[in-house]
C-alpha cells in the first residue's frame, strides 16, 4: 500500500515547489535578509567614517603647516636684531644696553 501512494504522488515542478521551500525556510530567509541589510548599512557607515577621518587628516596637516609658519614668524620677530631695528625705526627712544646682564641676589 505504501508503494502505491509513493508511486501515485507526482513530482511537483520547480515553480510549484518554490512556495513550499519558502514556507519551510521562512525564518532562515528572514535572517539572511536582516544580515544583508546590516552588512550594507555597516559598509556605508564605514565609508562615511573613512571620508570624515580623511578630511580630519587633511585639516591636521594644514594646521601643522600653519603652526610651523606662525612659529617661524614669531621666532623671526623676536630676534634681538629685529626688535632693535623696530625700536629705532619707530623712534621709541629705546637703546640697546651696553652692559651685560647680571643676576639679582635673593
Amino acid at each position: 500500500m505504501e508503494e502505491q501512494t509513493h508511486s501515485t504522488v507526482k513530482r511537483k515542478g520547480l515553480m510549484q515547489s518554490m512556495p513550499d521551500f519558502i514556507q519551510r525556510n521562512f525564518w532562515l530567509l528572514v535572517e539572511i535578509l536582516v544580515c544583508v541589510i546590516i552588512y550594507i548599512g555597516n559598509r556605508y557607515a564605514y565609508q562615511r567614517d573613512q571620508a570624515y577621518a580623511e578630511r580630519l587628516r587633511r585639516e591636521l596637516v594644514d594646521m601643522q603647516y600653519q603652526t610651523l609658519n606662525t612659529t617661524s614668524d614669531v621666532s623671526a620677530k623676536s630676534k634681538p636684531s629685529y626688535v632693535e631695528k623696530v625700536a629705532t625705526r619707530n623712534g621709541s627712544g629705546l637703546q640697546p644696553t651696553t652692559e651685560p646682564p647680571y643676576r639679582l641676589p635673593k
